[in-house]
């Protein structure tokens, strides 16, 4: 994951946590500008900035609610949204989405964003999935090593999600 700050690139303003997937094409993170208590508009308008100028000109959000979409059209990105509400839903719809990133990236220019409300077993499941739905990883176990090796932390939630493990109700 990309934790570089402003101080150490010479930047205005802090790069946003995230990881790309496909370099230059797809990158993962926690919602631009923080999630939950943490979130902070000015921080959302230089995350957005910051991925504008990283050529992302979509942004795939996977929280439950529709926080932010408006602003990220009223910004110039597309939007789209796949709300993930539990691990049921989730494994069904983390599918919808890695399939959505594979088409955008095949019929529309630039690089997406995907992104959660924070940084978390839910965002290994879907970096994960994109992983094995565009060929980079052979199966999801090798998927879900990739996603831990950028920085996402791999547990239960996101073997479950992954149709690793079964789930526990």
């Amino acid at each position: 994951m990309n934790t570089t700050s402003a101080a150490s690139s010479g930047k205005s303003a802090a790069q946003p946590v995230h990881a790309w997937i496909v370099p230059g094409s797809v990158a993962i993170s926690g919602r631009p500008g923080g999630g939950g208590r943490g979130f902070r508009v000015a921080r959302r308008e230089s995350d957005l900035g910051y991925y504008a100028e990283q050529g992302v000109t979509t942004i795939v959000s996977a929280m439950r609610s529709r926080a932010s979409l408006i602003e990220y059209s009223q910004s110039g990105f597309g939007v789209r949204w796949h709300p993930l509400v539990d691990i049921f839903q989730g494994r069904v719809e983390i599918a919808r989405l890695a399939e959505d990133v594979a088409e955008t990236m095949a019929r529309e220019p630039g690089a997406i964003l995907v992104h959660t409300d924070r940084v978390s077993e839910w965002t290994a499941a879907i970096s994960a999935a994109i992983r094995f739905r565009l060929g980079i990883a052979e199966n999801m176990e090798q998927a879900l090593e990739q996603a831990e090796a950028d920085g996402f932390p791999v547990g239960g939630i996101a073997r479950a999600l992954c149709c690793c493990e079964e789930v526990k109700a």
